[in-house]
């Protein structure tokens, strides 16, 4: 089986894209994505059509949003605070 592994520059994790395996679709993946500015990212994601939920902002959470991918999989985008 054949895989590729993808981060931004100078990360010290990857994310692995590997084809479907026959697994069940449509889940919660667990998997949580750092970023600097959750409302730009949110944005740029939507405008290029990716299917985003609503930015959530609950008190002493940082601002988070749902990505699904193509398979209505779940992946979430977390704003990690400054300093």
């Amino acid at each position: 089986m054949r895989w590729i592994e993808v981060a931004p520059a100078g990360a010290t994790t990857t994310i692995a894209l590997a084809p479907p395996g026959g697994g069940a679709t449509g889940v919660d993946t667990g998997i949580r994505l750092s970023t600097g500015n959750c409302e730009a990212d949110h944005r740029a994601l939507g405008d290029a059509g990716a299917d985003v939920g609503e930015i959530v902002r609950w008190p002493g959470v940082p601002p988070m949003f749902s990505l699904h991918d193509p398979d209505g999989n779940t992946l979430y985008v977390v704003e990690q605070p400054a300093g």
